[in-house]
């Protein structure tokens, strides 16, 4: 069969299209982010009380050598947004005290260091932090003409508020978020990303402020 020039530069371009298909295929869908209320919280008060993050542990199956450490600074970055506490700072606490005891929140859990914590700190209040979940599931969906992969992570935060004197318990929150990112590729099945933990922390942040405005909502109507 003669091939005419018309039908040979027609043929060239379909080729050229299905190989800009097959190489980079559609773009990746942004993340998408869900979780628990972040509720309004009341005005500060005008005594404000000195508050220490005691730390930050982490109970999830994901494990992440500075995750607590992450954690700490996201819990102090939202500590100053509200403005309803004075606040040691995040990089203090890591200067008086072992990644160890900040880690596993043993300042709040052992009696005998949270006294010594107290006296170091002159604080009113102590607050630490519980990562209790932080999953990552994965599923896919592969066809004659594109591959989709699903990441879904889910994360849940827990905090506790103590008198730093006696140990009470004084308010918690509980904050969850769940985070879904969707990678597409095109016909030759090549894919466009990977698990984004850009976009986990976004659900990090967001499970712990939510935590927060809850917490802080309870205590003021004790």
């Amino acid at each position: 069969m003669k091939v005419t020039g018309k039908k040979l530069i027609g043929i060239m371009g379909l080729a050229l299209i299905f190989s800009a298909c097959a190489s980079t295929g559609p773009a990746p869908a942004g993340p998408q982010i869900q979780g628990t209320p972040i509720v309004d919280i009341p005005n500060p008060p005008a005594e404000k009380q000195l508050v220490a993050i005691a730390g930050f542990q982490n109970k999830s199956t994901y494990s992440a050598d500075k995750l607590w450490d992450t954690s700490g600074q996201m819990l102090m970055t939202e500590l100053l947004r509200t403005n309803y506490f004075r606040l040691v700072e995040w990089a203090e606490m890591k200067r008086l005290f072992d990644w160890e005891a900040l880690s596993t929140c043993s300042l709040v859990s052992n009696p005998n260091d949270m006294t010594e914590a107290r006296k170091i700190l002159n604080c009113e209040y102590f607050i630490s932090g519980t990562i209790t979940k932080f999953d990552v599931n994965v599923s896919g969906r592969t066809s004659a003409m594109s591959k989709k992969k699903t990441f879904d992570t889910s994360i849940r935060v827990d905090l506790l508020l103590q008198n730093a004197a006696t140990g009470e318990y004084l308010s918690q929150g509980i904050g969850e978020s769940t985070v879904v990112q969707t990678l597409s590729g095109g016909m030759g099945g090549g894919q466009t990303g990977m698990w984004d933990t850009a976009s986990a922390n976004s659900g990090l942040e967001r499970a712990i402020r939510s935590a927060l405005t809850q917490l802080i909502r309870n205590y003021a109507g004790r």
